[in-house]
């Protein structure tokens, strides 16, 4: 475990992960509800099928009734404590946009800085506020000086901010991108690691990977693949769009150059709020893709850099934070083993139900994910698509083309058990 994220645990302190965060701030929106912040407090070890600790977490989210939420990977509902902050401070901007009120958001943006660096091991002046995983990449990306001769290495499940996005600056600069692509059935680490080892040489300037594939749900080790790209001269970046929020990440420990994320996602935070880590030791070597006021103090506070856009929702870089505060009071350990516990019950519910189904996401042990993924051949996908969220109310990414039904289903701690169940029994009967 890195230093920052040591003393990062000591200042939350031991006590379900709160205490120093709990209802930090100027607003006036409480963390959570009494009730479950006195049960999280009280919760020993990893609660990862005590149901009615999670329905009581539940009564946080304000999901519409009989809606089964399962696309944590694309876009998840908020709890309270985050929507009332971003509802609360638009509220007080629309009241008082003067620049005397707004003053307060530079200690609010501060603390919620910390609060993220130290969630993920990182310091302070290593993380710069984006909107999303998108323009973090692309910061990367554009900020790089590269040229002819040079090589990038990714890996084919890239999400396009991460794959095609490299395609369109090389065309213009000159550099070569370089794809590999993983088995199809992945059984050891190795198997993961393999063809990038195959494809890494002295021209390689970075290796570019999404930590979580959004496509298939498998994971990549970060710490062995940054090794790898360091060992051969390269920088590494690691796309954490499904993995800020998922995981327990330390980014120090794992050594990477750049991280990027977004806040939407697995860390139940607000739209167009995020951040990207840029290690202290590689700033020098990104340019920053917008330049406006402010930059002069700016330059001068590390990869607060790289967030220079202009005129921004505060409130929402506030709210970020305070999902991390959130996480932080029930503890990522028990957030993650909860959501792993989830997806393994509906893989294999889904493959008692669905005997014909293709499942994607049965990877090297121990490098799955929160991301369940299965095709369904034989099956009117659009007709079976549309039954499965109209008659049945179950919320993913599902569809397909003609008679391959796609289902990537991804649950969070807002879900139950029971549910697992249901969604199996609805969409084999809907094909």
């Amino acid at each position: 475990m890195s230093q920052s994220r040591r003393n990062f645990l000591k200042q939350v302190g031991a006590s379900a992960g709160m205490s120093a965060l709990f209802l930090s701030g100027s607003n006036t929106v409480a963390l959570a509800g009494g009730d479950f912040r006195a049960l999280a407090t009280a919760a020993q070890g990893a609660m990862t099928d005590n149901e009615a600790f999670w329905d009581k977490l539940r009564e946080e989210f304000i999901i519409e009734q009989n809606l089964i939420m399962m696309n944590a990977a694309n876009m998840t509902p908020t709890p309270k404590v985050v929507h009332d902050t971003v509802i609360e401070h638009t509220r007080d901007m629309e009241r008082n946009c003067s620049f005397q009120n707004r003053a307060k958001y530079g200690d609010l943006t501060k603390k919620s800085r910390e609060f993220i660096a130290g969630f993920l091991g990182a310091d302070a002046d290593e993380i710069g506020f984006v909107r999303n995983t998108s323009e973090a990449n692309n910061t990367v990306i554009n900020g790089l000086d590269l040229g002819p001769g040079d090589e990038v290495l990714i890996w084919d499940q890239n999400h396009p901010c991460n794959n095609v996005a490299w395609h369109q600056r090389a065309e213009r600069f000159g550099f070569k991108v370089v794809t590999v692509s993983t088995d199809e059935t992945l059984k050891t680490i190795d198997d993961l690691l393999r063809p990038f080892k195959e494809a890494i040489n002295a021209n390689t300037k970075v290796l570019a990977f999404s930590h979580v594939s959004n496509v298939t749900g498998t994971t990549l080790p970060g710490k062995e693949m940054t090794a790898l790209a360091h060992a051969n001269g390269a920088k590494c970046l690691v796309d954490g769009a499904q993995t800020f929020g998922y995981m327990n990440i330390d980014l120090h420990d794992m050594g990477c150059d750049f991280y990027t994320s977004s806040g939407q996602k697995w860390i139940l935070g607000p739209r167009e709020a995020s951040f990207i880590y840029v290690k202290k030791s590689v700033q020098d070597e990104l340019w920053p893709n917008l330049v406006t006021v402010g930059w002069e103090r700016a330059k001068e506070n590390g990869a607060q850099k790289y967030e220079s856009l202009g005129q921004r929702d505060d409130g929402r870089l506030w709210a970020l934070g305070r999902a991390v505060e959130f996480h932080t009071m029930i503890g990522q350990d028990k957030i993650e083993a909860r959501i792993n516990y989830l997806t393994n019950l509906l893989s294999d519910n889904m493959k008692a139900k669905i005997p014909n189904i293709k499942v994607l996401t049965e990877q090297a042990d121990g490098f799955n994910s929160g991301i369940f993924v299965g095709l369904i051949p034989g099956t009117d996908a659009p007709k079976a698509a549309k039954t499965i969220y109209d008659k049945y109310r179950i919320a993913g990414n599902i569809g397909g083309r003609e008679d391959v039904l796609r289902v990537r289903l991804c649950p969070h701690i807002y879900n139950s058990a029971e549910q697992m169940g249901l969604i199996a029994d609805y969409i084999a009967a809907s094909i």
